[in-house]
């Protein structure tokens, strides 16, 4: 059995986003983290997985809603960014161009 990652940092990213978001939406943002922990996010959800930022994934939870997360190591994941996934892609073009 595989390993479950860990969430290393990023509660305070979660915490700003879930004041103001819909009980539905912290719901499904939890599945997809649970997912991310579980290791079975690409199996559950669409991932958008781009070199041009490395170790880092956007992970669509619905049309309007995404999660990006940063893979520190093997055991540790890191939330970077809730919202639109347009956002998320812009985040990532910033960063690679950074």
């Amino acid at each position: 059995m595989a390993r479950r990652l860990r969430l290393g940092s990023g509660l305070d990213v979660l915490d700003a986003w879930g004041e103001a978001a819909r009980e539905v939406d912290v719901k499904a943002v939890a599945g997809a983290l649970f997912a991310v922990v579980e290791r079975t996010v690409y199996r559950d959800y669409p991932v958008i997985d781009d070199s041009t930022v490395a170790r880092e994934l956007v992970v669509v939870v619905r049309d309007d809603l995404a999660v990006r997360v940063r893979l520190e190591d093997v055991e540790k994941f890191t939330i970077v960014y809730i919202g639109s996934p347009a956002e998320a892609l812009e985040l990532r073009r910033a960063a690679a161009a950074g």
